[in-house]
């Protein structure tokens, strides 16, 4: 399950679709936005948690954990603050909402993946405090502060080395995969902001490293590619835009699935 900002509202609409279907995961694998979905279908992988987290996003949208402005963003790089953002409106939000504190206290494996700020490393979590992994993997770069986990170090967003995250997943030899993508694309030109613009660079790395790890999917392993169309781009917080996400979400799902052999997994 990708990152992707809000558009992780549109996982919700292809998680309907897919358990709909009868597909089932016998483990979940995820970085940011995706590890918010995945660790209650990790826990309860149920239509019930998919109605959930429908009531989730549509609280995140009336409500959201990030709250901006450009004199509130110029204050916070002069005051030479971690992030535009305290990231408590975000840890709230989990607090509320994780169905467990551990992550390795869920019915199927869990993985959810963060950037060591010391290291560059990639670290994937199976076990360890859900609110503050589920934090970490998510703190944005320049968006939300990093967060300190259990081995002493300071975490980001772990979409920064596998927003997509095939090759962890690889390493788990499925024969199947679904494939949970809503990672946006670049911005036009008209539509960039000075926060845009600084995460270029960063877009730019990670949309390469997606596709060496695309490269790196063994050719035997049946994928289910779910991927949300991104016409405008970008990194979208406008987190209004939840329920048509929804609809986008389970229509880019059933498409897929229409155009598979999935329909009756055995």
């Amino acid at each position: 399950m990708s990152g992707g900002a809000v558009r992780g509202a549109a996982q919700v609409g292809m998680l309907r679709e897919v358990l709909s279907a009868g597909i089932f995961p016998d483990a979940v694998v995820a970085v940011s936005a995706g590890a918010f979905n995945g660790l209650p279908i990790a826990n309860d992988p149920s239509m019930r948690q998919v109605d959930l987290l429908e009531e989730i996003w549509r609280e995140v949208a009336t409500d959201p954990p990030v709250r901006g402005g450009t004199l509130r963003t110029l204050v916070s790089i002069l005051r030479g603050r971690p992030g535009f953002d305290s990231g408590e409106r975000l840890r709230k939000l989990l607090e509320e909402h994780v169905p467990v504190a551990n992550l390795g206290d869920t019915l199927i494996p869990i993985h959810v993946g963060t950037t060591a700020a010391s290291t560059g490393r990639l670290c994937w979590w199976s076990e360890g405090p859900s609110v503050d992994v589920l934090c970490a993997s998510a703190a944005i770069p320049g968006v939300f502060p990093a967060v300190p986990l259990t081995d002493g170090d300071l975490h980001l967003d772990g979409g920064v080395l596998s927003n997509v995250p095939l090759r962890h997943a690889v390493t788990l030899r499925p024969t199947r995969l679904v494939v949970f993508d809503v990672a946006a694309d670049f911005l036009p030109p008209e539509r960039q902001t000075a926060l845009t613009l600084m995460l270029t660079g960063f877009r730019a790395a990670t949309t390469e490293l997606t596709r060496q790890e695309w490269l790196d999917v063994p050719p035997d392993i049946e994928v289910l590619h779910i991927e949300l169309r991104d016409p405008g781009g970008g990194l979208d917080l406008d987190f209004g835009e939840t329920d048509p996400l929804f609809e986008e979400g389970a229509g880019a799902a059933r498409a897929a699935i229409a155009a598979s052999d999935w329909l009756n997994p055995g």
